[in-house]
């Protein structure tokens, strides 16, 4: 028996679509972490886990466009660069100001800007590379027909550029992350 967890930015929403149309069943919301999950589903810790892995630099950022751009998030943030006296509006605050003030950040972000590797506290979780997203998916499932729709991509909306600043920044406070990419995957991001 197989299942899927989400950590999010590492595409939930076109994997979920995707399972759904292969006849898998959705069981609770996208980014419940495993230990939620089984807890509420014991028969979880016999199934083979799996999650997709993100090159974390590349999820922090997804993560802040999505806190730009996405409709759940614009209102909140607009009013989090008020609280904040950031003369900036959502599409010209850059990463280094969001750094600046990242506690209070986190706040708007919520589990989205948590790190993955809280999606990989149980043994029984295998990470599945995201860059070899559409690969793995069809491997896991066996589906090589059904198209694959790509959801919440985004788009330039707020693109600021990665500085050595948002590198080290992301380095430390991901630290987990990229130990378990080494750890796991066998992967060493640069960055």
């Amino acid at each position: 028996m197989q299942a899927f967890v989400f950590p999010p930015k590492c595409g939930s929403q076109t994997a979920m679509r995707f399972l759904v149309n292969c006849g898998w069943k959705s069981t609770h919301q996208a980014h419940s972490t495993p230990e939620f999950l089984i807890n509420k589903y014991p028969n979880l810790q016999n199934y083979r886990l799996y999650a997709f892995f993100r090159n974390p630099l590349a999820r922090f950022e997804s993560a802040i466009l999505y806190s730009k751009q996405a409709g759940l998030y614009r209102k909140a943030m607009d009013q989090f660069l008020i609280d904040q006296g950031i003369q900036k509006t959502r599409e010209t605050v850059s990463y280094d100001e969001l750094i600046d003030v990242f506690p209070a950040f986190k706040e708007v972000g919520g589990v989205i800007l948590k790190p993955q590797s809280e999606w990989y506290q149980v043994p029984n979780i295998t990470p599945l590379d995201f860059d070899n997203y559409e690969a793995e998916l069809r491997r896991v499932t066996g589906n090589t027909e059904l198209p694959l729709e790509i959801r919440n991509r985004s788009t330039d909306f707020g693109r600021s550029v990665i500085t050595d600043k948002v590198r080290t920044f992301v380095r430390e406070y991901y630290a987990a992350d990229y130990a378990l990419a080494k750890d796991r995957l066998g992967k060493t991001y640069e960055g």
